[in-house]
């Protein structure tokens, strides 16, 4: 599992990985946005991702647990926009939400 930890911590945009008991929250680095719930995150989420996936499946293969699953991944935030007395959603990024990944794993 140390080694599948240690993997996880060397791809480009994760700041820190921290493991509680039967998850692991891997932090990405970003930034929150002034007047938002939601964080400006560095990097390509589509490359972090695909590396996290494959370190978990190499994880996986070489039998350090039996299985993973995601509990919470970030997801794109849209900007509100005001018309009249109701906030509409518009396609404008606002940043993702939240600034994290949070995994199940299950050990064999």
């Amino acid at each position: 599992m140390r080694e599948v930890i240690d993997k996880l911590r060397e791809i480009e945009g994760v700041k820190n990985v921290k493991r509680h008991s039967d998850t692991l929250k891997i932090n990405l680095f970003s930034r929150p946005i002034p007047g938002s719930e939601a964080v400006e995150l560095s990097g390509d989420l589509r490359k972090i991702s695909q590396n996290i996936v494959s370190a978990l499946d190499q994880g996986r293969s070489s039998g350090s647990f039996e299985n993973w699953e995601w509990i919470q991944k970030p997801e794109k935030q849209y900007e509100k926009t005001k018309l009249g007395k109701r906030k509409v959603s518009d396609r404008k990024d606002g940043g993702h939400k939240p600034g994290f990944y949070r995994v199940s794993i299950r050990k064999g």
